[in-house]
C-alpha cells in the first residue's frame, strides 16, 4: 500500500497523534524523570490505546529521540551558518540559541535531562561552532594552541552551563544577558587557545558586545 499523499487527512491524523504522544512524554519526563516513564503512562496521558502508541513508536526511546531531533534540527535552522564580523556572529548565534530555549523550555528540560539526547545536542551544536572557529582562524591566519574540536566543545559546554542554570531557575536575566554571561565565561580562554589577545578581537568582559 502506498503512503498517503502529503497533507492528506490520514497524514494530519498521524501528525496529531504523534504530537499528543510527544507532548505527553515531555510532561511525564518533567514530572517523573525519564527512567520512571513507561509506555503505558505515555498512552494514558495522551488518552490513547497502547496499540496506537506502538503503531507510531516502537518504544519510549524512539519518542525521546524524535523530540530531541526535532528540537535540535529546528535550532540549527535558526542559527544556520552566517557571515559577518566574528563578534557579531558569535553573539547572534548565542542569543538565537537562548531565545529558542526560552520559547521551548519544557522541551529543553526534557531533552537535556537524558544523557544520550544531551550528548547528541552537544555534538551537533559543537560541529557548528567548530566550523565557525575554523573560519575565524583561517581569516586571521592563526594556528590554535589546542585542537579546534576541543575549543568548540568547550564553547558549547559553557553556553549549555548557562542555559542549564537558567532553566533550573539559578540565573535571572534576559536573552542578551545570558549571551553575555556565556561569552564572558568562555571568550577570554578561547582567545588564549587561538593565540589571540583580547585587544585584537576587541573584547572586554562585562562591556557591550
Amino acid at each position: 500500500m502506498s503512503p498517503p499523499p502529503p497533507g492528506s487527512r490520514v497524514q494530519r491524523r498521524v501528525a496529531r497523534t504523534k504530537a499528543a504522544i510527544e507532548d505527553a512524554f515531555v510532561q511525564l519526563v518533567l514530572e517523573q524523570g525519564y527512567e520512571r516513564v513507561a509506555v503505558e503512562d505515555i498512552a494514558d496521558r495522551a488518552d490513547l490505546a497502547r496499540a496506537t502508541f506502538y503503531a507510531h513508536y516502537p518504544n519510549k526511546e524512539a519518542v525521546l529521540f524524535s523530540v530531541s531531533s526535532r528540537l535540535t534540527e529546528n535550532l540549527m535552522q535558526h542559527i544556520a551558518y552566517q557571515g559577518g564580523p566574528w563578534n557579531v556572529v558569535r553573539r547572534d548565534a548565542l542569543q538565537t540559541a537562548y531565545k529558542h530555549a526560552a520559547e521551548n523550555p519544557d522541551l529543553y528540560r526534557a531533552c537535556m535531562s537524558e544523557a544520550r539526547t544531551r550528548q547528541a545536542y552537544l555534538s551537533i551544536v559543537s560541529r557548528y561552532a567548530e566550523q565557525n572557529f575554523r573560519d575565524r582562524l583561517d581569516a586571521l591566519g592563526r594556528q590554535p594552541r589546542i585542537p579546534v574540536p576541543v575549543m568548540a566543545r568547550g564553547f558549547v559546554g559553557a553556553a549549555l552551563a548557562i542555559l542549564d542554570a537558567w532553566l533550573a531557575g539559578e540565573l535571572d536575566g534576559d536573552i542578551e544577558q545570558l549571551a553575555s554571561m556565556a561569552l564572558d565565561l568562555f571568550i577570554a580562554g578561547g582567545a588564549w587557545a587561538n593565540g589571540i589577545s583580547l585587544d585584537e578581537i576587541g573584547y572586554a568582559t562585562g562591556e557591550s558586545r
